[in-house]
Order: C-alpha cells, then sequence, then structure tokens
C-alpha cells in the first residue's frame, strides 16, 4: 500500500525563494506541495486545505508571520510549522514563535540535503532546529530561570518530573516516554505541563534546550535497550 505524501503550504516572501523549497521538496523527497504564496490571506485559504506542514518566513515583511502562525495553530492545531529566518540573531520573533508552538526553526541558507532530512523529521512528528539556532537559544537561556545546579532543578520537580525532562532534552515524544517509563500518554502530559510551570518555561523546546546544555538526557544505551534513539538536537513532539 502506498503511502500518503506530506503535504505542504509554502509562505515566503520571495516568489524564487518558494519555488526552490518546492522544488528542494518534491525532487529530493517525497513530499505534496499544496500552493506557494507571499500573502496571508491566500495562506488562510490554503491552509483549508489541512495541509500536514507550513513553511513560514519568519523575517517577512509582505506579511506578518507571528499573525500567520498563530491563525493556523487555532484553525489547524495538527498543522506543523516550520519557520525560516535569516540569521539566528537578527530576528527578534525566534522566542515568540517558540512559545506560539512552532514546530521548527531553521536557517534560509541551510543547505538542501539537510533542509529535506530536517523537514522528513518534521513530518514525522519531530522538531526540526538548525544547530546554530539552538545555540542562540541556549545561549539566551543560559542565564536560566532557575539556578544551575542539578540539586536545585531535583529539588523543584518530583523524580518522576525529572526523569520526563531528561526525555524530553534526549529528544523522546510523549509516546516514547511513556513507553521508556510504563506509564501513559495522559500521564506524561500532566508531568510535562508540571515540570514547565515549576522551571518557569512557556515551551517544551525551551526547556528541551535548557535541559540539553546541561546534559539532563538518558544515556544512547538505555534507550538503545527498548528500541529508541533520542537526539539532543532535534526535539520530538506529539
Amino acid at each position: 500500500m502506498e503511502h500518503r505524501k506530506p503535504s505542504v503550504v509554502v509562505v515566503d516572501d520571495y516568489p524564487l525563494f518558494r519555488k526552490g523549497i518546492a522544488d528542494a521538496l518534491t525532487t529530493n523527497a517525497n513530499f505534496q506541495i499544496l500552493g506557494l504564496t507571499g500573502d496571508e490571506k491566500t495562506a488562510l485559504s490554503l491552509i483549508g486545505l489541512k495541509p500536514d506542514i507550513v513553511i513560514i518566513d519568519l523575517d517577512a515583511k509582505g506579511f506578518q508571520p507571528l499573525n500567520l502562525l498563530r491563525l493556523i495553530k487555532y484553525r489547524q492545531p495538527s498543522c506543523r510549522a516550520v519557520m525560516l529566518m535569516s540569521s539566528p540573531n537578527s530576528s527578534s520573533n525566534l522566542m515568540q514563535a517558540i512559545r506560539l508552538d512552532a514546530n521548527g526553526y531553521l536557517l534560509r541558507n541551510i543547505p538542501i540535503d539537510e533542509f529535506v532530512d530536517q523537514m522528513k523529521i518534521v513530518a514525522q512528528g519531530g522538531m526540526a532546529a538548525s544547530e546554530k539556532i539552538t545555540s542562540a537559544l541556549a545561549e539566551h537561556l543560559r542565564s536560566g530561570t532557575i539556578e544551575e545546579s542539578e540539586t536545585n532543578v531535583t529539588q523543584l520537580l518530583t523524580k518522576r518530573e525529572f526523569e520526563v525532562l531528561c526525555c524530553v532534552a534526549s529528544g523522546l515524544s510523549n509516546r516514547e516516554i511513556a513507553q521508556y517509563l510504563e506509564i501513559t500518554d495522559g500521564t506524561v502530559k500532566v508531568h510535562v505541563k508540571h515540570l514547565l510551570k515549576k522551571l518557569h518555561f512557556r515551551s517544551r523546546v525551551e526547556a528541551a534546550v535548557w535541559a540539553s546544555e546541561r546534559d539532563y538526557r538518558i544515556p544512547d544505551e538505555k534507550l538503545a535497550k527498548i528500541g529508541l534513539s533520542g537526539s539532543p538536537k532535534t526535539f520530538r513532539r506529539m
């Protein structure tokens, strides 16, 4: 049985760049392009087609990228959004996009092969992130919302919440965390909600980057024993 191709809408200021993205995804990977536009109204019409992924120019001047992201997440919560930017330091919108639950953050000068690989991760339910953007975000969070030492973290969190935090930092989805800790998906969601509140993070991505920087991760050999593999650079979600 043939698998359905992941569907994509591209919203970017530059027609040539939009075309390049479409060509990269159709030529080098098994994606279906539903539409290309640089207009917010047209983009929202295309979102009505229920694409799996929307790629948005976070530095756009011809439309309001954060407003578009907010509307997409409201109208089609299952649609995964990947934000493109020129520089990890040039966009003041990065943190706002994270808090609006975007699912990927990539630089516009990313190599084609890497871009395609990252988009495959997103299509599979993962989080795409250019390494430079992850580093910039980590630097932003390095001042920390809580004390640096692990002792303080473990004092704030229950033992199970800390285990879930380590799983999140290892790039595991809620389903994989549930498998690893032998608990239900619903219980994982509750623990994630509580640890975000206790650590004063507003998004799972912030917590994942912060914890990964401090090496709060599950050893690969432990994950391998149950058929899982984590990634410190890719923070996956349900």
